[in-house]
């Protein structure tokens, strides 16, 4: 028997993948994206969240929203829209957004890769550590996308974050390491 959170997962992806097979169908990406993004935010404010999951007045302010929203929403956003509000499903809302990106960067053969350092990376830095990336990729026409998130609690060397995968080689960590086989 599955967890309800595992069935979540589960309603999620399968949201998220049909709203990326209507978005490559359409070359509209980036608009669903936006959609997903609105929808997480506005799920995500108490006050709307309890009106808009509340059973007897959710109907009426998802049509206030569409209507004040007609600019935003296309028919397939607003058939979305009401699908989700039809089957109480909003609390999914950031899991569908989540795989959604994913589904987005594996079509478009894109990684993102985080990397956390004390300072700025250099261009040289960066292109040294993409073209590393992509020595060990199986497939080379991947697009390594890099944004540099600057930590100097790390006090030194880098933590690099590929997908959910995390490569940790902080100075912190291997203290914190050290600390721990210390004590054992």
């Amino acid at each position: 028997m599955k967890s309800k959170n595992q069935y979540h997962c589960l309603i999620a992806r399968k949201y998220a993948q049909v709203i990326i097979d209507i978005a490559i169908e359409n070359n509209m990406m980036s608009y669903w994206q936006n959609i997903l993004e609105f929808l997480v935010e506005l799920a995500n404010t108490d006050s709307i969240y309890k009106v808009i999951t509340h059973p007897i007045l959710c109907n009426q302010i998802i049509d206030i929203i569409i209507n004040v929203c007609t600019n935003i929403f296309n028919s397939k956003s607003k058939s979305f829209l009401l699908l989700i509000t039809k089957n109480k499903q909003f609390n999914i809302l950031p899991s569908i957004l989540f795989y959604f990106k994913y589904l987005k960067n594996k079509n478009l053969k894109s990684i993102v890769v985080d990397i956390t350092s004390i300072k700025k990376l250099s261009i040289q830095q960066k292109d040294n550590l993409i073209n590393k990336i992509l020595s060990i990729l199986p497939d080379k026409t991947y697009k390594i996308r890099l944004n540099n998130i600057i930590n100097s609690n790390i006090i030194g060397g880098i933590i690099l974050r590929i997908n959910n995968t995390i490569f940790d080689g902080s100075i912190l960590n291997h203290l914190n390491q050290l600390k721990h086989f210390l004590k054992n």
